[in-house]
Parts: structure tokens; C-alpha cells; sequence
């Protein structure tokens, strides 16, 4: 009987190993491999459902405007852009975990009024002096259009693409009430000039646009020639056309530098002939003075460049 016994107990063994036999090698290498690949997913998973919540929770990984970076604005630019965008776009608190940060960042700062481009937007862990950096250029101020608003006269400021710029940034500092920072770039004088848009948008009025592609040839230029306003040309006057708008510019003297039509800055001979006046005006305020205080019948005329001057009663030669 033990023996019978001792028997069954040895042959219980062999009926399970044929039954349920053992892996191969192969499947037991793939096995491993299984493990290894689902073992640090699970603790992963595991710790991140624990600790996740405490991290996303953590002030240092939560975006704040003081932590955000960007390229240092112009003197022009007096806003807080930094400040305005995290703030009217509601970045601030959100995780600099989250995936699409950089995204959110960038469309929130390519819409500020005084952004032209961003060129990159990069995030850095907790412990750097910044989380979020902003690579971008700002507009830059070419001139301000002469406008009348319920019947009170102003000046709005506009980029070489005559795209509204913020006016507060121009009202005198509380530092300097006599400073007119508005001074320091030429005017744009054309009629029923208003914009058709908010801030950071286009004037919408092809002339305002014309004036601006003249004021951006010149850039600082205006200045040491003395001019102070660019008016379109009275259709019907001397040097006008009825077929394209011309432009002239004026000193404050009331001595005129007729312009022509504005120039497409796209074309390459365009931009080339624009300069080309520009140097004309430069080289005569060289040989005669500054503008400013010129007579007011004084009149150049650039439309063809280095043609010279000519009095307000010589003839024009027209193009």
C-alpha cells in the first residue's frame, strides 16, 4: 500500500508536465522582454497617478509672467507685452508640462499689436531664470496720420505697413508731461483718414497705406532734411495726376519736396528709384541747408532722382 502510494504521488508530477510543460527558451526570453517593457510603464503609471496631481499643483512648473522671457522691446514700446499677453490670454498657472505650452505661447504673443514675428518659442524646467522664452521682432513706428475724431484732432501711429500701432504708447510720460514723443516721426496728412480697424490691424485706406511705404524709405532721414508732413498732391494742382495718388512732403516752412507716386517696396527697382530720391533730398539739404527753415516757395522736385530743384514757378517735368 505504500509503495502504491509512493507511486501515485511519483507519477503526479509527469501527468502535469505533459499537461502544462514548460516555456522554451525562446518564450522565455520573450517573456522577459514583456516584463521589462510593462514593469516601468506600470510604476510609471502608478507613481504618476499618486505624485502627478502634487507636481501639476507645484508652483514651479506653473507658468507665471514674471518667468516668461522675452526679446527686450525697443524704447518705442512702453507696454508690458509680456505682461499683457500672459495675462490677457490666461497663461499664467498653466503647466509647463503640458505639451502644447509652447503652442499656446506662440499664437498668444504673434497677436499682440506690437508683435511683427515670432521667430521661436522655447520651455526650460523649474530652477532656470525663465520657464518660457520668446524670440520675436516688434513693429517698428514710421509716422503718425493726422485724424479728427468727433470733431477733436489727433495723430494714430502706423508701421511700414500701416498697421495701427498702440496710441498710449506716444501720450507724454508722467516723468517729462513736456515730451511729445509724438514729434519724432513725420506725419501723414490725406483726407477722411480713419482707421476701418482695432489696434494691431491695417488702416484699411490705400492712401494711409501709400504715405507709410514713403515714410519707411525715408526712416530716420526726415529729420535732417528738415521735412515734417507727407500730404497727398490736390488733384488738379501742379504735379498732381488724376490716374495714381502722388505725394509730396512739407517742412514746417511750408517748402515742398514733390514725391510722386509711392513705391512698391516688393519690386526691387521700385526700392532702388525710392532711395535713389531719398538721396536726392539729402543731397541738396548738403549743398543748401535743412528745409526747415527754407522759403516756402521752395520746391523740389525728386520724381525723376538728382533732377535737381526748381522754384514754384519753373515747370514740372511730369512722370
Amino acid at each position: 500500500m505504500n509503495a502504491a502510494k509512493k507511486k501515485e504521488v511519483v507519477s503526479t508530477p509527469s501527468i502535469i508536465a505533459r499537461l502544462l510543460p514548460l516555456p522554451s527558451a525562446a518564450w522565455r526570453q520573450t517573456l522577459i522582454g514583456v516584463a521589462a517593457i510593462l514593469l516601468p510603464v506600470a510604476v510609471a503609471y502608478y507613481a504618476w497617478d499618486r505624485w502627478g496631481p502634487r507636481i501639476l499643483a507645484d508652483g514651479d512648473y506653473a507658468l507665471q509672467a514674471d518667468r516668461v522671457q522675452i526679446t527686450p522691446p525697443p524704447d518705442w514700446v512702453r507696454t508690458d507685452v509680456a505682461g499683457e499677453v500672459v495675462r490677457d490670454n490666461n497663461l499664467e498657472g498653466l503647466s509647463l508640462l503640458d505639451p502644447k505650452l509652447t503652442v499656446k505661447v506662440f499664437q498668444a504673443f504673434a497677436a499682440h499689436s506690437w508683435v511683427e514675428n515670432v521667430s521661436r518659442v522655447s520651455k526650460h524646467p523649474p530652477g532656470r531664470a525663465a520657464s518660457v522664452v520668446v524670440e520675436m521682432t516688434y513693429r517698428k513706428p514710421v509716422a503718425m496720420v493726422e485724424v479728427e475724431l468727433n470733431g477733436v484732432p489727433g495723430l494714430l501711429p502706423i508701421d511700414a505697413q500701416a498697421i495701427l500701432l498702440p496710441p498710449q504708447d506716444f501720450l507724454p510720460s508722467s516723468h517729462d508731461s513736456h515730451a511729445d514723443p509724438t514729434r519724432g516721426y513725420l506725419r501723414i496728412a490725406v483726407p477722411h483718414a480713419v482707421p476701418s480697424g482695432t489696434v494691431g490691424t491695417p488702416w484699411g485706406q490705400t492712401e494711409v497705406h501709400e504715405a507709410a511705404r514713403i515714410a519707411a524709405v525715408f526712416d530716420d532721414a526726415w529729420k535732417q532734411c528738415g521735412l515734417f508732413r507727407i500730404q497727398l498732391v490736390p488733384l488738379g494742382s501742379e504735379g498732381s495726376t488724376q490716374i495714381i495718388p502722388t505725394f509730396e512732403l512739407q517742412s514746417r516752412s511750408g517748402a515742398a519736396v514733390i514725391w510722386g507716386r509711392a513705391p512698391d517696396l516688393r519690386s526691387e527697382t521700385e526700392t532702388k528709384t525710392a532711395v535713389a530720391k531719398v538721396a536726392s533730398v539729402l543731397k541738396y539739404v548738403q549743398e543748401h541747408g535743412s528745409l526747415e527753415n527754407a522759403p516756402p516757395e521752395t520746391t523740389l522736385d525728386v520724381r525723376v532722382p538728382h533732377s535737381g530743384t526748381r522754384t514754384a514757378q519753373q515747370p514740372l517735368m511730369y512722370q
